[in-house]
């Protein structure tokens, strides 16, 4: 078996952890099989080191706050690499830069451009079992950049798809849930999910997962896994597959806490419209739910995104009138299956009116159905709407 084991930050929060996992990785090679190691940092490591970053006094740039927070990474897979040695486990610690990940200059959401994996092939091939720092890389100019939150995830999967390996993500959870079982208790765990419904609940705010390591792994085919850290039995997890026998309706719904509606009245056809989203693009902003309606005279456009995308977009562009709508929450309900079943619009709303809760902008992919709601009618929503389309257990 030739597999990448990534490891979440509770994972390795603790000294007796990275021991634990140091114990698993062992047992894995000492079997006959080829593995290659990802960690992200420490338990809480990377919030620590914002707190200090803003405890030094201004607001730091971001290629030093990238450089910073690589560290917590590297701290975890030394120590890891020391541990598996300690084992009798040969074993070398890499970094971003010396796993080859080249990545462009966009700092704290940076995009892999390619991956030099010589190093990590080099050791592979020597019975060296590689240690790599996940959520970073290097620009071609030698700056240390991250990939952003969930980084972790998207490093592993990458490397999965360079060495043409299978890819084991491990974490505080025993798989994917219909919905966060955090809000709803008896959420069910999946056996299987399909790449495209994984993604969309990734986009949608379900934290197991970050979105652009399931792009990577359809894209390239990488067989994933998610399971709870050092569970061996891989019934318990979630397998994230390319398509299985029979799409649900509604597999799960995804939450996302923050979202702010930002719209814009302007003259049709007057270029505003261009340049929000060019400001958007160079921004590096993701936005949602976009909706536009046009006559003779006037564009209105709307859009989500977060509080913080939202005011940084309204000062980078501080010309223009926006209308803004805070305290929002998005629900997404996702399933392959409504590709072709019908009416699951139509009962979402219906079961909203009938427990009176408004509902503001909506929209709709082949597989999603997203809708607004106050915040403070999120958790409420939450439960109408897994009891409608039968998410919990009994």
């Amino acid at each position: 078996m030739n597999v990448v084991h990534k490891y979440g930050g509770t994972s390795v929060a603790t000294i007796e952890k990275i021991q634990a996992v140091a114990d698993r990785v062992a047992e894995v090679k000492k079997a006959g099989n080829n593995i290659a190691v990802v960690c992200s940092a420490m338990g809480k490591t990377t919030d620590r080191l914002i707190e200090m970053a803003k405890a030094v006094g201004g607001e730091p740039s971001k290629r030093e706050l990238d450089s910073l927070l690589s560290t917590g990474e590297q701290t975890t897979c030394t120590l890891l690499a020391m541990a598996l040695q300690a084992r009798g486990v040969p074993a070398v610690s890499l970094t971003g830069f010396q796993s080859g990940f080249i990545t462009d200059t966009v700092y704290s959401h940076a995009t892999i451009r390619e991956i030099n994996s010589h190093r990590i092939e080099q050791a592979v091939a020597a019975g060296v079992v590689p240690v790599i720092t996940g959520f970073q890389g290097i620009t071609s100019e030698g700056d240390i950049t991250t990939l952003g939150r969930g980084g972790s995830d998207t490093t592993a999967v990458a490397v999965a798809a360079k060495l043409g390996w299978d890819c084991e993500i491990y974490t505080d959870v025993d798989g994917v849930y219909t919905i966060d079982p955090r809000r709803c208790p008896k959420a069910r765990k999946l056996d299987y999910i399909t790449c495209d419904e994984m993604m969309e609940l990734a986009a949608a705010g379900a934290g197991v997962l970050e979105t652009r390591s399931v792009e990577l792994a359809k894209k390239y085919g990488v067989k994933l896994y998610l399971g709870r850290s050092l569970e061996k039995d891989m019934t318990k997890g979630t397998h994230i597959v390319e398509k299985y026998f029979e799409d649900a309706v509604v597999t799960g719904i995804g939450v996302t806490e923050d979202c702010t509606m930002l719209s814009i009245k302007c003259p049709f056809g007057g270029g505003t419209v261009s340049r929000l989203f060019n400001a958007i693009a160079e921004m590096k902003i993701n936005v949602d739910m976009i909706s536009q309606q046009l006559d003779d005279k006037t564009t209105m456009l709307s859009f989500s995104t977060t509080e913080e995308n939202a005011k940084e977009l309204m000062q980078r562009m501080p010309e223009e009138h926006f209308a803004i709508n805070e305290g929002l929450s998005k629900l997404s309900l996702v399933g392959a299956g409504m590709a072709t079943h019908s009416g699951v619009a139509a009962k979402a709303l219906a079961t909203l009116f009938e427990n009176s809760i408004q509902h503001y902008q909506i929209t709709t992919s082949e597989i999603s159905i997203s809708i607004t709601v106050d915040k403070e009618n999120l958790q409420r929503a939450c439960d109408v709407l897994t009891a409608a389309f039968d998410l919990c257990e009994e």
